[in-house]
């Protein structure tokens, strides 16, 4: 009976030392512990990718009417020998990285082989000249398009590009041809890095 008594003394001095200890150190963790702070209201917010297009650089939008190039001689020079100008306008607020795209197959009646017509993109007074050939265009399209080559258009700022065209001397067969519906799609990307 005496061991009875004196494991049951041990185990409730044992139990006080641990319940001692348990509110002890609790008192301590939080007489260390600094009340909560707070960053409220934050927001997260994107850029604003905006490109624009005009043909006169004045007036800018989603869509202009396009060019009409005639004339154009299999084989021979790039048409229109100045270029026909146009002007993107980056009015968002991050620079982007461009790509050009042909959305849709254009008419072609006349079987003219696409890989044989060029599509010469100049971008004035920055040096930087490309070619692309009208299928690389349309074969691009479902990727976003092709991209240009050099500097990225930074933000709020207006580029002038000229557009023309030549054609392979056998991309026809035949006294002449044409296409049609050609919608050259420009688009912005903002490139990660």
């Amino acid at each position: 009976m005496q061991r009875a008594s004196n494991f049951k003394a041990i185990s409730r001095t044992v139990a006080v030392i641990a319940a001692v200890l348990i509110v002890v150190s609790g008192i301590t963790y939080a007489a260390l512990q600094s009340q909560p702070v707070k960053l409220t209201g934050n927001s997260i917010e994107t850029a604003t990718a905006n490109l624009r297009i005009s043909t006169d650089g004045l007036n800018f939008g989603n869509t202009q009417p396009g060019f009409d190039f005639k004339n154009i001689l299999p084989g021979g020079p790039a048409d229109p020998e100045a270029g026909d100008a146009f002007y993107l306008n980056n009015s968002g607020g991050t620079s982007l990285a461009l790509r050009l795209a042909v959305a849709a197959k254009p008419s072609n009646p006349d079987n003219v082989d696409l890989s044989q017509v060029n599509v010469i993109l100049t971008a004035v007074g920055l040096n930087g000249t490309q070619t692309f050939n009208l299928q690389s265009l349309i074969d691009g399209a479902d990727n976003g398009g092709v991209a240009f080559t050099g500097a990225n258009l930074p933000s709020d700022t207006i580029q002038e590009y000229k557009l023309q065209v030549s054609m392979a001397s056998d991309a026809i067969s035949g006294s002449s041809a044409s296409l049609g519906g050609i919608d050259f799609a420009f688009s912005g990307f903002v490139q990660a890095n």
